[in-house]
């Protein structure tokens, strides 16, 4: 019999301790054989889980990277760039709209007073837009504004004179013009070729309105008036103070609850008005003439005419923008001369409708060459950027003087 150890037919038997030593060397390879398997498996799986996380992480940073790369393109390039307003290719901006609202927020500064955010980005789009209008329109209409007139407005708005008796060099007076101008401009935060644009407009709508009111004739029919205005909204009730009227004394009523109104007293007189001046109020006080054209269509009545307000009779509420007008007729219609106060109220009237009918106009199906662009997320939009630099603190008027443009 044949055994492993027996090589060459010399029989050599192998000790107990080796065959252990051996059969530990074995298993102890075949351990590490299984070892190196597992670390094997174990880097490959290191590796793949590396991956993964490479791969999560690269993807999030992305998409953090993405939804900043948005909220900036939203929130700082988009917006300014966006258009709110076109007149015959001439294009305004929302960011062009935000700098006219801080030109407006410097010259409310230098006066002490604050912007109204609730109106205000509204007013000045639509006065931006009604001053590119009018630019358009002045060669039409014989309007010229050059930079001899603008340079002349200025140094209007700032000359520096002598006191009486007191002797000056002209040229330290020239001076001193310009130091307040500059330091108007430095109050304010605006730059000279900003302040020069307001005052080129300022001077086109004063050449409109000098235009259109030079047709105002000197006399027209008028009725003699008084009222009482109440803020819309607010706690007086007109239907009560209505009542009050009719059986208290006009002038007391009017005095203890009326508001303060630059065409009344304090008794509620406001004189002599021709129809026109005050559009809102012109159905109560002058009536409405009956259609008397035949109307295409059999079924549509024509409107029927509304009389005007008997001589002594008080009037319901009237509802305007303005506040809410109770009002008594006192003597008319005759013609009359017109009293400056309400030649310039009827001026400024004709002056709001020729920029009203421009505006119809031009946003009309047929003409369409006027477009506008603004709601609710722009608006909020305007508001943010004009707040961000608003002035923590009042910056006093350097001179204590008026504004020069006269704006509030």
């Amino acid at each position: 019999m044949a055994f492993p150890w027996n090589r060459g037919g010399a029989a050599t038997q192998i000790p107990p301790s080796e065959r252990r030593r051996r059969n530990r060397e074995r298993r102890e390879r075949r351990a590490r054989s299984v070892d190196v398997r597992r670390q094997s498996s174990r880097a490959s799986q290191d590796r793949d889980r590396q991956r993964l996380v490479i791969v999560v992480g690269a993807t999030l940073i992305l998409v953090i990277f993405a939804i900043v790369a948005v909220g900036y393109y939203r929130e700082f390039y988009q917006p300014p760039r966006v258009m709110a307003g076109e007149i015959r290719g001439v294009r305004f901006t929302m960011g062009d709209l935000v700098q006219r609202i801080r030109v407006l927020q410097g010259i409310q500064r230098y006066d002490g007073g604050t912007v109204d955010l609730s109106r205000v980005p509204f007013e000045i789009l639509q006065s931006m837009i009604q001053a590119e209008i009018l630019r358009q329109a002045s060669p039409g209409l014989g309007i010229t504004v050059t930079k001899e007139d603008i340079e002349q407005a200025v140094r209007a708005q700032f000359a520096q004179t002598a006191q009486p008796g007191q002797e000056t060099d002209p040229g330290q007076l020239e001076t001193e013009s310009q130091e307040r101008y500059r330091a108007f401009l430095t109050a304010t935060n605006l730059s000279d070729k900003d302040y020069r644009v307001i005052v080129e407009e300022s001077l086109a709508q004063q050449q409109l309105r000098l235009l259109l009111g030079s047709s105002i004739p000197a006399t027209l029919e008028q009725v003699e008036v008084e009222w009482v205005r109440l803020e819309s909204g607010g706690e007086v009730q007109p239907n009560d103070v209505k009542k009050r009227l009719e059986t208290e004394d006009f002038a007391a009523v009017a005095a203890e609850v009326g508001s303060p109104d630059t065409y009344v007293d304090e008794s509620g007189y406001v004189g002599w008005v021709p129809q026109g001046a005050f559009p809102d109020l012109d159905e109560v006080l002058f009536g409405t003439a009956s259609e008397s054209a035949a109307t295409p269509d059999a079924q549509t009545t024509p409107p029927e005419k509304k009389e005007p307000l008997a001589v002594g009779a008080i009037s319901e509420p009237v509802y305007t923008q303005q506040g809410v007008y109770i009002i008594r007729k006192k003597a008319g219609p005759e013609t009359r001369e017109l009293s400056d106060t309400v030649r310039s109220k009827l001026n400024t009237e004709r002056v709001i409708k020729w920029q009203n009918d421009q505006l119809k106009r031009g946003s009309s199906p047929e003409e369409g060459w006027l477009k506008m662009n603004f709601n609710s997320d722009y608006y909020a939009w305007v508001a943010d950027q004009v707040r961000v630099t608003a002035p923590r603190v009042r910056t006093e008027n350097p001179q204590g003087q008026q504004n020069p443009l006269g704006q509030r």
